[in-house]
């Protein structure tokens, strides 16, 4: 297996990205509809939606695109899983399984979802 290029690393560095690839990881493999940066960027004291709407748009979608870890039709609004997204799951889910080995308030509170239960696959459980 070779490791992940440097670009998942850089995936991972901000909230706002985490927080909507986790999302991701729990949607069907066909995508998702365009995120609500309000579900997936925290709230920030003095930072409006608007600002947190124009960092996804014009920044974290963007990024993650080039990446190829997303597909981003900034057209129609639609995000779907991209050709480099399977580099990244397996991590992914490592983060959501093994939470309470990253520092406090590294992931969303909806990363939960994933417990001791799960088969080997890293299926979320259907609790």
């Amino acid at each position: 297996m070779t490791p992940p290029g440097p670009d998942i690393y850089e995936a991972l560095v901000h909230p706002y990205r985490r927080r909507l690839l986790l999302a991701m990881l729990r949607a069907d493999d066909h995508g998702v509809a365009y995120p609500n940066p309000q579900e997936f960027a925290p709230v920030v004291q003095g930072d409006p939606g608007r600002s947190r709407r124009i960092a996804m748009a014009h920044t974290h979608l963007p990024k993650l695109d080039d990446m190829g870890i997303v597909e981003w039709d900034r057209e129609a609004e639609e995000l779907s899983k991209g050709p480099t997204w399977d580099e990244l799951e397996p991590l992914l889910r490592w983060m959501a399984k093994n939470r309470d080995e990253l520092p406090e308030g590294w992931l969303p509170e909806e990363a939960t979802d994933y417990d001791a239960s799960d088969d080997a696959t890293g299926t979320p459980s259907e609790s």
